[in-house]
């Protein structure tokens, strides 16, 4: 083996091993979505301080109506309760933070079903109610039989019969 095979052979080793990998790059300050009480939310990456968190802030106001605003949080704050003015009404506050970037994206609005969603809903609807519907429905579109019996009796009975001829 020559000199630059030895070489390579402990680049491999090292490489397997992970002893070449470079250390973690030093953590940065957290990121974090940003937007305020106002609906829809359209949430913005924002840098936090050192000693902030990602946090999600609810308010509920004594007619039971809900806010909510994303943001960078003191950790001191995390735990506590607090209280929000929002438009002339006051808001209890109860704040849920998390401590990895971009963790608060809880939605503030429900999406609608997506189409594909809804497709699957119907089929199995479909498939639950349609056989009952349709024989309902059919039912319910053949005429009746009951008292055309008189009717069917007079269509097949000849005419003088019906009116004989004096």
């Amino acid at each position: 083996m020559g000199t630059s095979s030895i070489f390579l052979c402990i680049l491999f080793l090292c490489g397997a091993l992970g002893l070449t990998t470079p250390p973690p790059p030093a953590r940065g300050r957290l990121r974090c979505y940003t937007c305020g009480f106002a609906k829809p939310c359209y949430p913005v990456p924002t840098e936090c301080q050192d000693d902030e968190a990602c946090g999600i802030s609810t308010g509920t106001s004594e007619q039971n109506e809900i806010i909510e605003r994303k943001g960078c949080l003191p950790r001191a704050q995390c735990p506590l309760q607090g209280r929000a003015t929002y438009w002339s009404r006051s808001y209890a506050l109860r704040h849920h933070c998390c401590e990895q970037d971009l963790c608060n994206t809880a939605p503030t609005l429900r999406p609608l079903p997506s189409p594909l969603l809804t497709a699957l809903l119907l089929l199995g609807a479909s498939f639950t109610w349609g056989g009952p519907l349709l024989r309902w429905l059919q039912a319910g579109l053949q005429p009746s039989t009951q008292g055309s019996a008189p009717i069917i009796t007079a269509l097949q009975t000849p005419a003088s019969e019906i009116c004989p001829r004096t």
